[in-house]
Order: C-alpha cells, then structure tokens, then sequence
C-alpha cells in the first residue's frame, strides 16, 4: 500500500521500535498531529512489518553465482555476502526476530519484487472469492463490534439428549461458526451446548463449554453450517471473555475473518466509481412550508453540463425555480417513496438576458398548452427534458462508520464517531434528496416539433416563465476523484509549461498539492504511467525570491478523454512545493472566516448521495478477454428496480445477458453509449423487445410503442454509459490497511478484481416521458403507470 511521505517516514522511524517498552509512549510523540485515520493506519503497518516471517530470501536469479546459503532458524536463505551483512544487522535492530521488515528491506534494498501475498487455505481463498461475487449493494456496511478469526476445532454440540460432533469454522466473542459434516436439522428456540475438548484438555482452569442460541443454520452439499451467538448468562460471559483474550494472543497466528472488512472495500469502491461517472445532479433541498431552498448540488466532471444549462449569462444558478414550492408539494402527494416528475424546458434570449421556462405535463394538460409548449420549445437551442427522483432525506446516512471491529484499535472507536455538530448544523436544514437528471434524446427532438404551434398565443407561456434570481442562492459542492492523495489540496487554475521526452505543450492546472497536482493539457501525447515530466509556473515565478524554476513530477494517472494527468512531485523537491502549501493554507483561512469551509461536509454529502440513491446502475468487467455484466442494489428502492428483481426472478440473468449483447454490438462506444430500451411486461415475462434507436424513424418508433402495448404494459428504460474511474484506494485506505495486516492475499485479490471493471452504465425509468413524446393521450398513460405498479406490486402509487 502507498503512503504520502510523511506517513511513510514515521513509519520507517517507528517500525524498528516496536518491541521497545516505551513504544508507546515513543508511538504518541511521532503522531499527535496526525488524523486518527493516520495513526491507525501507521499502528497497523508498524505491527504488520514486526510480525514473523517465514518467508526464504532467494536472490539467486539476479545475482547468480553471488549467492551463498544462509540458515536461520531453520529458514534456508541464498543471498550474496552484502545481502547476509545487511540481514545480520537488522537483526540486531529486530532483536534476533526475522520480521516481515527484514524480508522486504532486504528485496527492496536489492531490488528484487517481493511474491504475491498466498491464502493460507483452499477455504479462505474460496471465502474471498466468494465474497467478491456477492451482489453489490449500495449503502450495505457489514460491521461487526469485536474481531472474529479464523479458527479450526473440534467441538461437540449438545442439544438435549443429542449429541454432534462438529468443527469451528470461525469464532469471537460472542458468537462461532460451526460446521458439521452430514445434514442436520436443530430447533432453533432450543439453546445448543458447545464443548471445546481440546481446550478443555490444554486449559484444565478454564470451563471451556458455553450455550449458545442458533441465529442461522444451512445445508451445504453434504454439511451443516451454523451461526452460533452466546447466551447472557454468567459461564456464557466469562467464556466470552476467555475467548477475547484468545484471539488477542493468536491473531498473529491464525488469519482473522475479515471478509466482513472485504465486502464493504468492494462496494464503497463501487459506489465512489458510480459517484464520479453518473450524469444525474445531486440537489440537496430545504422545505419549510411553501418556501423551498437548494442550499447544495454536488458538481463533478461527469454531471457538469446539468449544472451550467442553469448558470444565467451572469453565472447565477437558475435552479431554485425549477422546483417550486407548489411543484414540489405536488411531488410529495405521490405515495412511493421515490416520487417522479418530469420537466421541460427551454431558454429564451432577450436583450442578452437569458430566461428560463419549465412545466411539467400535468400543468400542461390543465392549461390545455401542451401542443404550444412543447412545439414551441422544442424549436430553442436551449431544449430539455429533465427527470427528478425526489426522496425525503435519512441524515443519519452522513455519517458512515468504517467496516472494521472497534477491537481493531483505539484509532478505529476515534473515527467512529458521529460528524461534528458544526456539520450537524449545516444538514438539519435539509428535509429532500433529489436526483436531476438530463433524459433528453436529441433524435426524438422532432417528434416535439410535430406539435402544432399557434403562433398568436404564444404569450400564453409566460406564465411557466421562472422567476429569475438576483443571486445565487446555491452552493456547488466540487468532487475531483480521490485517487492515491494523501494530503490536503485545493481547485487551482494556473498555467504551466509542460515538457516530456522533448515534447512541449501547454497546461492548466484543475487542483494542486504541495506533493502532486491534476493538469489540463492543449495537447495530448502518448503519455505513459510512470514516465517523467518537466513542468514550469510562469504566472507563479514573481511569488519567490529568486524564481521557482522548472519541478520533475512523475505521471501517476491519465484520462486521454479529458486530456488530464495525475502527476506526482519527485525528488529533489524544489520551491513550488512550499508555493502550493501556502496557497492551501491561505485559502483554508480565508474560507473559515468566510464560513464556507466546514470540515467533513463534502464527505457528509457524498455519504447521503451513495447511501441514498434511488438511481439503477451496473458495470462491465473484463477479468479475461470476455466482457461480463453485474447489476448493483440502488441504495434506495424504487419502481424500475422492483421491475429488475422481477426480471431476475422469472428470468435469473437474462437482462444482464440482453444489455451485454447491446455493448458488443459497437465495442468503440461501450464508454460512451445512450440508448433506449423498450420492454413489454405481462403475467411472469419481463421481455426486452427492442432498442428504439434501432428503428429507422422516429414514427417507426411510435408504431412499435403502439404495438407492444397491445401485448400489456410497456416500459422504456435509457441507458447511459461511461468509462469507470481509476480504482480510488483512498477512500477505502483503513480497510486496506486492516486487510493487508491480516488478509494481505485477500487485499490483493480486491485490487485485481476492482481493477477489472471497464465501465459503469445507469438505468433509468423513462417511459412516461417516451409515451408523451409519442403522443399518447394521458389516459392510455395513466392506465399503463397502473398496470406497471401491478406488475412490480407497487400498487402505493
């Protein structure tokens, strides 16, 4: 695992210390400035390097003839006489141990790549595995109170007059899992007695049995496995607590069950490539009465457009009209807990003012300006159609607690805690959580013009003209992907001079830090990962005496679609390192007397955004050459993805085999595909039909609308896709650490799968809008909305 330089060298000072009884004490003076985060990450590496090793040093491929045979303790070393004189002082610094430090100083000093991190078992390897392929569930934490380790013994398993001879699969505190080798049926209100005899036999003063009560049990081919809690009572305790001290001792030993630790790295990774790469805007809303107020939408690369279709010519946000007080109460009388509404609108440029319009079809209809909007607006440049999926707001989804037992470490109870009131206080404002998202098809664009037009009532439509603000009265929450970052940095734009391998280019600067900084080039080359830069800040030489000169940075990142690299500084460090420290301390002044910096709010949004989302989505992965297709669990349910759970219910994995076949069709596109896919539902069938772009016209498309809704009802789902983010390691960096500490092989299986996965696709429910386009009267609509909700038995709507 990477670390920033600083963490890097605190771990490099303490790792030789640890066994020093003043560790401790040594341990709190080289980190008190440090993040609990930090410090916990620092403990878990220093312990991690002390552990023993029994790993044989080989370096006979590289130094041949060199290499000598070296014993210790009974472990066969080949390594030249340098490399042995190396080995035997830092055995004197480990006091006579041969650590996991030793092992990888020895192969970095001599520069030969360490081996892949094994399983210790063909079971655990099947548990990690396993546990990757489990669905992905957005919002899911798997956390346990107490660490819980992999352990092997036998038992035996007294329920009345029977008795069962059984094995430990895993066990903690407070609970084990059993296995028992033949199918076996337990009463579950029955509490089971466990009795651990080899313990029994090894500590003679310990009552080694306890009873337990049955959470689970299960039949696997031919075994029984069971999920085992203890009861409250005093020898129930006392075991408990004689257990504890167990798995203390032991955990060097024997793995740790981490896999709880695993799933949750795996979906966090998923959700933060989905939070960077969806097109819908996040609009965080305040409700009092009539009065509505979006204090925050949360801006990246991906949603940006959403955003600046309502920045007016003077960069002032639009967007608070867009969902008034009698629109939003409106939405709020719909029963699901998801609520739907669709917008359009235009823009209309007078006197270099820019003017919005928006209405939704129901005011349309009862206005009886459904033809006029419509046709009119579909002829201005500025045409939309808007999509919201509005959902009251759970606050307590802010805070997100890590996927690692509190017995892990004091840093882990620290970090837990719930966000700051001062954050608290910024979110008791919020009462909705919305989604914005752009469902506009540029092909059926003329579909709208068929609408006929009545040019002398065209006043008509000032009344969906939106008020316009003075002022912005909504904050952008700017995201930049996480990447390996290690410290604070802040948006910067400046220009640089860019030179690599004799090429020249220019640049611009998207964020700086005083370790590495994201550019913008004018000009893409074949940039590789790893190769060197030159970069030089013109605008930034008159801020130090004596200039700040060229700075060698190395390229960790690339993203050839947006022409951005991912640099990081390289040693000898020059004069903008300190340029860019004062920048972000500067700003960080400036922002706290200005009360707009509020630490742990941009990480609070983000929560409530992956842990809240009602959006559908998936994502391709190519672990081999073929393409395969997984379909995550939306944080929050709502009516399309009740129709996927019946999807799989009738047809297992069909729809995900139909959308695949839609990606490799035109393999070039996969990252960057929109597309709408037709189905027809009725009794047990969930059919996809038809890709509508598929059909040569635009009345073509109508007529297979018509068509299949004579079959029963119909749905249209568009699909949008791009390319996955770089894996963003920082956001699960505890879990990382924890993982590599007990289950490295298990922290290494999580990067080459997460790294497999070329694209993140969303789904989204657009059927009422494609039938108003294909002008559908708002009866035959209605009717189809109901026999929808029947089918998925959302009948609440």
């Amino acid at each position: 695992m990477e670390y920033s330089a600083h963490i890097k060298q605190i771990i490099e000072q303490l790792t030789p210390l640890r066994q020093d009884p003043a560790f401790e004490e040594t341990f709190v003076q080289h980190t008190q400035d440090l993040s609990n985060a930090d410090r916990f990450q620092i403990k878990m590496e220093v312990n991690r390097r002390n552990k023993p090793c029994q790993r044989p040093i080989d370096l006979r491929q590289r130094y041949k003839s060199e290499c000598q045979l070296f014993e210790h303790n009974n472990i066969a070393h080949y390594m030249p006489e340098k490399a042995i004189d190396a080995y035997k002082s830092l055995l004197e610094l480990y006091a006579g141990a041969y650590t996991f430090a030793i092992y990888e100083h020895i192969l970095a000093r001599f520069k030969v790549k360490p081996k892949s991190e094994q399983f210790e078992s063909k079971t655990q390897q099947s548990e990690v595995e396993r546990t990757l392929q489990m669905p992905v569930e957005f919002g899911q934490r798997l956390i346990r109170n107490e660490e819980r380790m992999n352990y092997t013994t036998q038992v035996k398993l007294k329920s009345g007059k029977r008795i069962v001879d059984a094995i430990t699969r895993d066990i903690s505190p407070s609970g084990l899992r059993i296995k028992i080798k033949s199918v076996q049926h337990f009463d579950s209100d029955i509490p089971l007695l466990v009795s651990f005899s080899h313990w029994q036999q090894q500590f003679v003063d310990q009552i080694c049995e306890a009873k337990y009560k049955i959470c689970w049990q299960k039949t696997e081919k031919e075994t029984t496995i069971l999920g085992l809690a203890t009861l409250d009572d005093d020898v129930s305790q006392s075991f408990g607590k004689f257990v504890e001290k167990y798995v203390r001792s032991y955990k060097r030993k024997y793995r740790l069950d981490a896999c709880n630790t695993l799933q949750s790295a795996r979906n966090i990774l998923f959700e933060q490539c989905y939070f960077y790469t969806h097109s819908a805007l996040p609009l965080f809303i305040a409700q009092k009465g009539m009065e509505v107020h979006i204090p925050y939408v949360c801006k990246q690369q991906s949603n940006a457009h959403v955003l600046d279709y309502w920045q007016d010519e003077n960069g002032i946000c639009q967007l608070r009209e867009l969902l008034s007080g009698r629109r939003l109460s409106h939405l709020l009388n719909q029963l699901t807990p998801v609520k739907n509404e669709y917008l359009f609108c235009f823009t209309h440029v007078q006197h270099g003012k820019k003017h919005y319009f928006s209405a939704t079809y129901d005011e349309l209809e009862r206005f009886e300006l459904t033809d006029l909007f419509l046709g009119f607006g579909a002829q201005k440049p500025g045409w939309r159609v808007f999509k919201v999926q509005l959902q009251e707001i759970d606050l307590n989804n802010a805070w997100r607690a890590v996927s690692i037992p509190e017995s892990a470490g004091e840093e882990i109870k620290k970090h837990n805690q719930p966000i700051g009131a001062s954050v608290q206080q910024r979110l008791s404002q919020i009462s909705h959580f919305a989604l914005l998202l752009d469902v506009t098809n540029s092909v059926a664009k003329n579909s709208y013009l068929n609408h006929e037009v009545e040019v002398k009532h065209l006043d008509r439509l000032m009344s969906f003209k939106q008020e316009k603000l003075e002022a912005t009265q909504t904050q952008a929450i700017r995201y930049e992907i996480l990447g390996k970052r290690k410290e604070l940095r802040m948006r910067y734009d400046t220009l640089v001079k860019l030179e690599c391998a004799g090429a020249h280019c220019v640049a611009k600067t998207v964020n700086v830090s005083p370790s590495g900084l994201q550019i913008r080039v004018d000009k893409w080359f074949d940039f590789e990962k790893g190769s060197k830069v030159k970069l030089s800040f013109p605008l930034l030489e008159g801020s130090v005496k004596g200039g700040i000169g060229a700075q060698a940075y190395q390229v960790m990142a690339t993203n050839p679609q947006y022409k951005v690299l991912g640099l990081r500084i390289i040693s000898p460090v020059g004069k903008v390192s300190g340029v860019f420290s004062r920048l972000i301390h500067n700003q960080h002044l400036d922002n706290k007397k200005a009360g707009q910096d509020i630490e742990g709010l941009e990480l609070a949004l983000r929560n409530l955004i992956v842990m809240s989302t009602s959006q559908c989505c998936g994502f391709l992965l190519k672990p081999n050459k073929d393409l395969y297709c997984i379909l995550a669990q939306s944080a929050t349910a709502n009516r399309l993805s009740a129709l996927l759970d019946k999807a799989h219910q009738f047809h297992q994995n069909a729809f995900e085999a139909f959308l695949l076949e839609r990606f490799k069709l035109d393999e070039k596109a996969q990252n960057q595909l929109h597309a709408e896919l037709l189905l027809v539902c009725n009794e047990h069938q969930v059919e996809p039909v038809a890709w509508l772009e598929q059909e040569v016209s635009e009345p073509e498309r109508q007529k297979r609308l018509q068509q299949e809704y004579k079959r029963g009802c119909i749905w249209v789902i568009r699909l949008e896709s791009h390319a996955a983010i770089q894996p963003d390691y920082k956001s699960i960096e505890l879990e990382l650490t924890y993982l590599n500490s007990f289950q490295p092989a298990a922290a290494q299986q999580l990067e080459r799968y997460i790294e497999t996965v070329q694209t993140c696709f969303t789904l989204t429910d657009v059927t009422r809008e494609a039938m108003i386009r294909y002008n559908f009267d708002s009866a035959t609509i209605a009717k189809n909305h109901q026999q929808q909700n029947e089918f998925v038995f959302d009948v609440l709507d």
